[in-house]
């Protein structure tokens, strides 16, 4: 089989489970089925282009949290024909993610010139907001879901896409937004809510996240150096004699 259809099959399994929470979401609020469906392909997607483009070993985890959330929602969703082909679904992508084919084009080692491992979990973790809130704040207010569920998403984009107030939107604004609504997301959802805030902050606050927004750009120095220390290819290349003249 495709190697790239075997990598884009967490994106499929999550577009089955979001299609299934639509027809019938069982107990489920609208806002919890809009933040699911929302978080759930928001992962899959980033996951799967991480994995297609760059080989991120980060994107092959982000994969299996978002197939992982996907058995939690087969849990507390009703079971039906369309339950039994997200769930094959699910588990074929589960399975596809120890397969040769795809762990192949998965970095062993982080890339030396990769981005710090902080910058990238912090918006990798503000990609899963969405659909922990959507599962743990069942007895929440709804306005109050979407505002903390959205806003991760809005500000994981800003930050990873080098945009204006990024930095700032994963520092403060978002585990602001965070703990100040939790009190409006019942006991399990506000617990997530605080939690995440902190951890988002945590995280943010370390330099290196600062370092992968605002990367140096300071030019380097040039030293000219005497044409006798000058090694003989060079020079011959550069057609000057020893003395630094053109031949």
């Amino acid at each position: 089989m495709n190697p790239l259809s075997l990598t884009i099959t967490p994106l499929i399994a999550v577009i089955a489970w979001t299609l299934a929470l639509i027809v019938d979401p069982g107990d489920l609020s609208s806002a919890s089925t809009l933040l699911i469906g929302v978080g759930l392909i928001s992962m899959a997607t980033v996951a799967v282009v991480g994995m297609v483009v760059s080989g991120g070993r980060w994107a092959r985890r982000l994969a299996l949290a978002a197939t992982a959330a996907c058995l939690v929602v087969a849990v507390i969703r009703p079971i039906d024909v369309m339950w039994f082909v997200a769930l094959g679904l699910t588990a074929l992508a589960i399975a596809a993610m120890f397969l040769p084919t795809v762990t192949a084009g998965i970095r062993k080692l982080p890339s030396a010139s990769g981005p710090p491992p902080r910058s990238v979990l912090t918006p990798v973790t503000l990609l899963a907001v969405p659909v922990l809130i959507g599962l743990t704040a069942v007895n929440g207010e709804s306005w109050a879901m979407i505002v903390v569920g959205l806003t991760a998403l809005v500000s994981a984009f800003a930050y990873a896409r080098v945009i204006p107030g990024g930095l700032l939107a994963v520092r403060i604004l978002w585990p602001v937004i965070a703990l100040a609504l939790a009190p409006f997301l019942g006991l399990a959802g506000g617990t997530m809510s605080a939690l995440l805030g902190i951890t988002v902050g945590a995280l943010a606050w370390h330099p290196s996240v600062k370092t992968a927004f605002y990367p140096p750009t300071k030019l380097g120095s040039v030293h000219p150096i005497p044409p006798e220390l000058t090694p003989r290819e060079i020079l011959d290349a550069a057609q000057i004699d020893d003395r630094g003249q053109p031949q």
